[in-house]
C-alpha cells in the first residue's frame, strides 16, 4: 500500500462512466486508491456478494451510489442490500441531483447512511466519506464486541472459558491470549498486527493511588480502548503492570492500529486524568508502539514490541529501574 493512502474499499455505482470517473478521481486525490466500479445495481450485487450468506460482511468498507439508475434504481438497491448480511451494515453514500428530494427522503427510509448533491464536489464528498468510515469502523468494532460478549458468555456457560483467561479488573483477555492469538496466526500461515499501549509511569501511579485507585484507572483506560475505533478483527487484552495489547489477525500493515493507538493516546490526554506523582507532567498520559510480523516473526513480535517500549520509555526519562 502506498504511504498515505488510505486501506478502506470503496465501490461506486453508478450507470454514468463520466459521473463514476469524476467521483473516483476525487476520491483518489485524497488518498483512496482501492476503488471498484459497478455500472447498474445488478452488477453491484454480484461484486458485494448478495446472497452468498456464508459471508458475514461484503468486501467493501463504502458504498458509494447514484439514485437514478434503470432497471433497479438506487432506492431499491439500498433496501436490497440492507436485506441480507453482505450489505447489511456497510455505510451507503447516495448522489442526489436537487430535484430529487423526495427520492432522496425515500432512499433514507430504504436505508441509505447520508448524500452528497450532484454536481459532486470534492470537499464535500471527502467530508462525508470519512465521517462514513469512520462511522464503520466505529459499528463494525460495536459488533465485534457485541459477539464477543456473546461467545464468551456461551463459552463460560459451558464451562469452557475460566476466570484465569478474563481480568477481573478490565474484563479483557489476559496477557496469555496474546500469544496464543499470534500463534494461532503462525499456525494458519496469516500476518498479524500488534499495537501495545502503556500507561506512562504506572508502577509511580500504583504507590501513590493505591490499589483501587489504581484498578479505577485500569478500568477507565479499559472502557476508552472499547470506544476506540480500531479494525474488525482486532482483540484487546490486558497484559499487566499498565500495558494494553491489541492484535489484529491478518492485518497486511499496522497503519489501521497505528490510528487507533495515536487515538486512544490522545483520548487519554484530553480526559485529563491527575496523576500525582510522574516525572514528566501532571496527568496520565499513554505511550504507544505498534509492529508487524508474519511467520516466524510472530514468535518474537511481543518481546521486541515490550523491549522497544522500554527503551524508549527510558530515553525519555519514564522509565527508572529499581536496583
Amino acid at each position: 500500500m502506498i504511504p498515505g493512502t488510505s486501506p478502506a474499499r470503496i465501490l461506486i455505482v453508478d450507470d454514468s462512466e463520466d459521473s463514476a470517473d469524476i467521483t473516483a478521481a476525487f476520491l483518489e486525490e485524497g488518498g483512496f486508491s482501492r476503488i471498484s466500479f459497478a455500472r447498474s445495481a445488478a452488477e453491484a450485487f454480484d461484486l458485494i456478494g448478495l446472497g452468498q450468506e456464508e459471508h458475514a460482511a461484503g468486501p467493501f468498507d463504502l458504498i458509494i451510489m447514484d439514485i437514478m439508475m434503470p432497471e433497479v434504481d438506487g432506492i431499491e438497491a439500498c433496501a436490497r442490500l440492507r436485506l441480507h448480511e453482505a450489505g447489511r451494515y456497510v455505510p451507503i453514500l447516495m448522489l442526489s441531483a436537487a430535484r430529487e428530494i423526495q427520492a432522496l427522503n425515500q432512499a433514507f427510509v430504504a436505508g441509505a447512511n447520508d448524500f452528497v448533491a450532484k454536481p459532486v464536489t470534492q470537499i464535500d464528498l471527502l467530508a462525508r466519506v470519512r465521517t462514513l468510515l469512520r462511522f464503520g469502523r466505529e459499528q463494525d468494532r460495536r459488533l465485534m464486541r457485541e459477539a464477543e460478549v456473546a461467545q464468551r458468555n456461551a463459552a463460560m456457560q459451558k464451562g469452557a472459558l475460566g476466570d484465569a483467561m478474563v481480568d477481573p479488573v478490565t474484563h479483557l483477555a489476559r496477557g496469555m491470549m496474546v500469544e496464543m492469538s499470534l500463534r494461532n496466526c503462525r499456525e494458519t500461515n496469516r500476518p498479524a498486527a500488534l499495537a501495545l499501549i502503556q500507561i506512562d509511569e504506572y508502577e509511580r501511579y500504583e504507590a501513590f493511588r493505591g490499589t483501587e485507585e489504581t484498578r479505577r484507572l485500569l478500568r477507565t483506560v479499559a472502557t476508552m480502548l472499547a470506544r476506540t475505533p480500531a479494525p474488525m478483527a482486532a482483540i484487546a487484552f490486558y497484559y499487566g503492570g499498565g500495558s494494553f495489547i491489541i492484535v489484529d489477525p491478518g492485518a497486511d500493515s499496522d497503519e489501521a492500529l497505528c490510528e487507533s493507538a495515536g487515538t486512544i493516546t490522545e483520548t487519554v490526554k484530553a480526559a485529563a486524568l491527575p496523576h500525582g506523582n510522574a516525572l514528566a507532567g501532571a496527568m496520565v498520559s499513554l505511550s504507544a508502539l505498534t509492529a508487524w510480523g508474519e511467520g516466524d516473526q510472530l514468535a518474537a513480535l511481543t518481546g521486541q514490541t515490550l523491549a522497544r517500549m522500554t527503551y524508549e520509555q527510558k530515553a525519555r526519562g519514564l522509565y527508572v529501574e529499581e536496583g
